[in-house]
């Protein structure tokens, strides 16, 4: 898996082999379709995003031939896979820049998949914004350069602005 602070769509490849196996091509068409809008990813990519979770050993290839045409590769998700969808999904987003892309694909799996304890994870991401606001107005309070105070305190108002949006996720959800 990629470092800790960069945005992967492997654990979002693995939630979507998570009903049934699926070759590239439909992985590609469903991650656009149902996550477009949150997340963009191109073929490519994709395809590359699949090799590497086959080396780790988190999916398996199997080739199905097709007449007159080349075989197609369809990607099973192995049960070392399953356990880093179930762990990833479960974890609050760390970085307030993510919130918008990885937060978002893990509440379109907690319905798509019915798992439940969406409070948990919900209550869990408001305790990281918050001990976030805290660090930022204590930031804020502690520097005398304006321009300093007024980025600090724009970032303390986005993470206030998501815990609210996180209340009304579990309002609408």
């Amino acid at each position: 898996m990629p470092q800790a602070d960069a945005v992967s769509p492997q654990p979002v490849l693995l939630g979507l082999l998570m009903a049934q196996p699926r070759h590239g091509y439909e992985l590609y068409q469903e991650f656009s379709q149902e996550l477009g809008r949150v997340w963009e990813l191109g073929q490519s990519k994709l395809y590359a995003q699949l090799r590497q979770l086959e080396e780790a050993g988190l999916v398996e290839v199997q080739t199905e031939p097709q007449p007159s045409r080349p075989a197609r590769k369809v990607y099973h998700l192995t049960p070392q896979g399953r356990a880093v969808f179930l762990e990833w999904v479960r974890q609050p987003t760390p970085y307030l820049r993510h919130i918008r892309v990885e937060f978002l694909a893990r509440l379109y799996f907690f319905r798509r998949l019915a798992l439940d304890d969406l409070d948990t994870l919900v209550a869990r991401q408001q305790a990281v914004c918050q001990s976030q606001v805290e660090r930022f107005e204590q930031l804020a309070a502690g520097t005398e350069d304006q321009f300093r105070r007024c980025v600090l305190e724009f970032r303390r108002g986005q993470l206030e602005a998501v815990i609210q949006w996180l209340d009304r996720c579990l309002e609408i959800l």
